[in-house]
């Protein structure tokens, strides 16, 4: 049998705008009760009164209180930041990838650098120092399909415990996300999480993660 405490909290759990009222106590139960009333039935294979489902929401409210689920309270080692950077997206294909295997089996890379290829099903992205893009815009035989200049970097470094947790790339993410700064690229490791973006919002990403 299929609970109605159970349905409501996985709509809750769907929805992070009404999740967040829910969490600060703002939240009007009654009228998300009727915007809700339908998708409870059709999951609970039911007939569900809107008393039943407030009574569900204030039980999630009780729970929730002053704690948002979807969100892990993360402890920031370190940050370290990188600029400039560039982006250079090719089409994937053998010959590019021969290219830039060759090229960079010939790099000389110091330990400040910045250097990441990513091979998607249709591209091939690289994200490096200016100085390395110089060096693969040299030797490469093809003119890049999207070429962005003017990028940087922050590397948020995390305790290792963080990798088996749920949520912690959103949980940074997200910070981000409210303020509508684009990003390049978002890079995971065991211990650090990267984002790249355009340096003009370096001093405003370095303020919100310190």
């Amino acid at each position: 049998m299929i609970k109605i405490q159970d349905v409501v909290r996985d709509i809750v759990l769907g929805d992070e705008d009404f999740l967040s009222a829910l969490t600060h106590g703002y939240a009007n139960l009654s009228a998300y009760a009727k915007k809700i009333q339908s998708r409870v039935e059709k999951s609970a294979k039911k007939k569900v009164g809107i008393p039943g489902i407030v009574v569900a929401l204030s039980r999630e409210c009780k729970n929730r209180a002053y704690t948002h689920p979807l969100l892990q309270d993360i402890k920031i080692n370190k940050l370290a930041t990188q600029s400039p950077l560039s982006e250079l997206v090719y089409e994937k294909n053998p010959q590019l990838l021969s290219q830039l295997t060759a090229i960079y089996s010939s790099l000389t890379l110091k330990t400040d650098d910045f250097f990441t290829i990513t091979f998607s099903t249709n591209e091939i992205t690289v994200i490096c120092s200016d100085t390395i893009r110089m060096v693969i815009e040299k030797k490469m035989k093809r003119t890049p399909i999207l070429l962005q200049n003017d990028l940087a970097s922050i590397s948020i470094f995390l305790d290792p415990k963080y990798y088996y947790m749920p949520n912690i790339t959103f949980s940074l993410l997200r910070r981000i996300a409210q303020k509508r700064i684009p990003l390049a690229e978002t890079i995971t490791t065991r211990s650090e999480i990267i984002f790249v973006f355009n340096k003009k919002y370096l001093g405003e990403i370095v303020h919100m993660f310190s």
